[in-house]
Order: C-alpha cells, then structure tokens, then sequence
C-alpha cells in the first residue's frame, strides 16, 4: 500500500510538472513575414516607431527578409532618420534577389527621398530616376500620398540644389507637374521664379 501511495504522488508529481513545462513555452514566436505585416500596420497608423521595432524584429527572425529592411528604411525615413533609412534600403537592395520588382521600387524610393534628406543629391536622383524610368505611374502602396508627382518634385529639388545647379533638367520637372509654369532660367529672375515654384508645389503634393 505504502508503495502504491508513493507511486501515485510521483505520477501526481510528473502530471504537475509537465502541465508547467507546457504552460511555459507560451505561443509561438512570430514568423518575420507577421512582423512586418505588424511594421506595416503600425506605419498606416502612423506609429513609426512601434513599425521600427516590428521591422527590426522581423530582421531579428530573418536577416534576408526583404520587405522587413523596405519597412525600417521607411520608418527611419519617417522617423527623420536618413543615415539609417540609407543603410536599410541599401542592405535591402543588395538582399533583393527573388523580391518582387515591386519591392526594389520602393526601395528605390526611399533611398531617393532618404539621399536629399542627406543632401547626396546624385543618389537622390539615380534612385528617383530608376524608379520613374521602371513606372512612370509608381506610387508607394503603403502611403498612396507618395507616388510619382513626388518623384518629380524632389528630382526638381535635387537639381536645383546640386553644387552644380542644373536649372534645364529642374524647370523640366516642374513642368511635368504643372505644364502651365514657365521661366526663363538662364536668368536670376526665372531661377528664383523656379525656385518659387518648387515650394509652392511642395505645398500643396
């Protein structure tokens, strides 16, 4: 009898245990296609930070994961980090093998938009002019406010502002967005009429 008591407790015993062990595994970790979907969700809430870290997660689970540096250089860009926006999009770039050509655009973008943020004018322009040479329609699914239009205002910003300022190629790209505007920019005056122009389209794309 005493030895059945005791082989009852230790079964008791094991049940008990092994009930903890399976309490504390908790869920599963998040795959890093879930923690971007999750980086994405929060940056259409425009929460950039919780999509930071999400994305940055994501990496943690997959280091080749591509949408997941596409997410954080937008974060980052968002987030008025552009050093590390450029690093994120350039190390996606570099890892987009098999990605949709979908992602190298957007890419692309953001490294147009993260390089004028850091004044490399060039970059800005060889991204920009990449993406727009694939689709002159793009626009950023993640943020439709971001399309092609602003494409061309930021190559007009980035012409313009170059140590060597290209005013031809910048009033061509205003142009393209509003056709109606003309200057004659072998002049002060129709440089600074561009110049103009470039922050009144700001305004209002």
């Amino acid at each position: 009898m005493t030895n059945m008591r005791i082989l009852f407790i230790g079964l008791c015993c094991l049940v008990a245990i092994t009930g903890c062990q399976k309490d504390s595994t908790g869920p599963p970790n998040k795959t890093a296609a879930q923690l971007t979907a999750d980086g994405w969700s929060a940056f259409s809430g425009a929460d950039y930070q919780s999509a930071l870290t999400n994305f940055n997660n994501a990496l943690g689970e997959d280091g080749n994961y591509v949408d997941a540096y596409n997410g954080a250089g937008w974060a980052n860009a968002k987030l008025n980090a552009p050093s590390s926006a450029v690093s994120n999009f350039t190390n996606g770039l570099t890892k987009d093998t098999n990605a949709p050509d979908s992602l190298s655009l957007e890419m692309n973008a953001g490294l147009a938009f993260a390089s004028n943020a850091q004044k490399n004018y060039s970059q800005s322009i060889t991204s920009a002019l990449s993406v727009l040479g694939s689709n002159a329609n793009w626009a950023f699914v993640h943020h439709s406010a971001i399309n092609a239009a602003e494409l061309h205002l930021l190559l007009a910003e980035d012409y313009f502002a170059q140590s060597s300022p290209d005013y031809v190629s910048s009033l061509h790209q205003v142009q393209i967005i509003d056709p109606a505007f003309t200057a004659d920019v072998s002049t002060v005056a129709g440089q600074t009429a561009l110049a103009g122009e470039i922050e009144q389209l700001r305004s209002i794309i």
